[in-house]
Formats: structure tokens, sequence, C-alpha cells
């Protein structure tokens, strides 16, 4: 991946793809684009032209306002309700958050050098973030793994120098399951500026939701991370000075 130097937190950023047919959308999504943005840019995985955000990992609102600096929860909250009931997204609720699926998804391939074909503008049946077409029938869509496509859609965690997510946790994957281990990379791919006790604490709980035990590993790993979160914070709290009225 080309460093043009633009960042999005502590990683390299990238372009969104979007029709610019979406501006015929205005009276339907309004002031929910952002949150749509969002969703399709942790698109990491599409089934029959619907896009899985974060694979299907369950999203908090919380991590969504995260994301979006100086957003509201209830705000937030309020898009994405919007969005559903316009049919722009589905989403089907969870203990630990919901899992949202974009409709109408072709958001790979789009970064070829031959010109789309048919897919500019928007209708509620045409794609919302990409051009991809269906190989026929119900087969699942081909997606093109091209240069520009793999530096853009999969996010490659190893830019700039920074860390895996297995070192950024200092976990032993090797023994995790296939599922967990995706949702980890999931997960990091679009982490914003959480720290590692944070990120932990956000992959156990999608852990749970996929209904998995916790492995050891990362239970260990998530103890010692909070004991030392724990003791820098007291280390860094200042000594209060005796009241002037204490005997």
């Amino acid at each position: 991946m080309t460093d043009h130097g633009r960042k999005y937190g502590d990683r390299q950023s990238h372009p969104i793809p979007v029709w610019n047919g979406i501006f015929e959308h205005y009276g339907r999504i309004r002031d929910a684009l952002w949150e749509f943005e969002w969703c399709i840019d942790r698109i990491t995985e599409e089934q029959k032209g619907i896009g899985l955000v974060l694979g299907g990992a369950p999203v908090k609102i919380s991590t969504i306002v995260a994301d979006l600096k100086g957003s509201q929860k209830e705000t937030v909250r309020r898009h994405l309700e919007h969005l559903e009931g316009e049919k722009y997204i589905r989403r089907r609720r969870t203990a630990y958050g919901h899992v949202i699926e974009v409709l109408n998804s072709r958001k790979f391939g789009i970064w070829r050098k031959e010109k789309p074909q048919n897919d500019a503008s928007l209708s509620q049946e045409k794609p919302i973030c990409g051009s991809q077409k269906p190989t026929g029938g119900s087969q699942k869509p081909k997606i093109d793994t091209n240069k520009e496509d793999s530096a853009v859609t999969q996010q490659d965690t190893a830019v700039a120098g920074r860390p895996d997510v297995w070192e950024f946790l200092g976990v032993d994957h090797s023994g995790l399951t296939p599922s967990i281990s995706e949702l980890c990379r999931n997960f990091y791919r679009s982490k914003n500026g959480q720290t590692p006790v944070e990120f932990i604490g956000e992959c156990m709980d999608g852990i749970e939701a996929l209904r998995e035990r916790i492995p050891a590993a990362i239970a260990a790993r998530a103890k010692t991370l909070r004991s030392q979160a724990g003791t820098m914070v007291k280390a860094t709290m200042p000594e209060l000075e005796a009241e002037p009225w204490a005997k």
C-alpha cells in the first residue's frame, strides 16, 4: 500500500467506495449518512449482496460513537434505527450489541481499471456501496483480489510498522478456534485508538456473543492487562494534601 501520509487513528487511511448516485438518496438517508458510511467502511465480507459489518460480529453503539468524533449515543442509535427503517441496513440484536448487515452491498471489486457498467446510479434494488456483479443465479459474488482491492478492503494491519492483533495483545493465538481468531482480527481492522485493555474487553464481549468460551490465553492476558492498568492509575494519582482544618 502506498503511504500517502493520511491517517485514521493509528493506521493508514483508505478511500471508501460509494457511488455518486447516493446524492439521490438525500431525502431518505438525511443526517444518518455518517452512520451509513461507517457501516460501509466496516464491511469485511459479502454474502449474496449482503455486506457483513465486521464479519458479522456484534457492534456496540459506543464503538460507533467512539469513531464518529463529536457524535452522541442517542443520536447514533436514532440514525441506525432510521437506516434500518429505510431498508439500507438490517440488524439483529444480541446480548453484546447488534449484528449489522448492509443491504444491496457491492463494496468489493470497484477499483478495477475497466469502467463499471450500469451501476452508477442508486435505486432501491441497485448497489449502495460498490459495483461487483453476481456471477449468476444465487451464486455468491466473486470478489476481485487485485492489489487495489486487497489494500483497501482488507485493511491490511501490517502498515507503517503496526503490529498484528496478537502482538498488540500479547496473546499466543496458536490454540484459538478459527472463528475467534477471525473475530479478533476483524475487530483489530477497525480499532481506533483503543488501549489493549479496552480492546481485549471488546474481543471478549464478541466471543461471548458467538456463544463460545473465552480461551484461557485471552482470559489470562485480560486479567494481566487490567491489573497493569490499575497499577498505572494508582501510580499517576497525585497525593492529596491534608485538609487545612484536619488535625
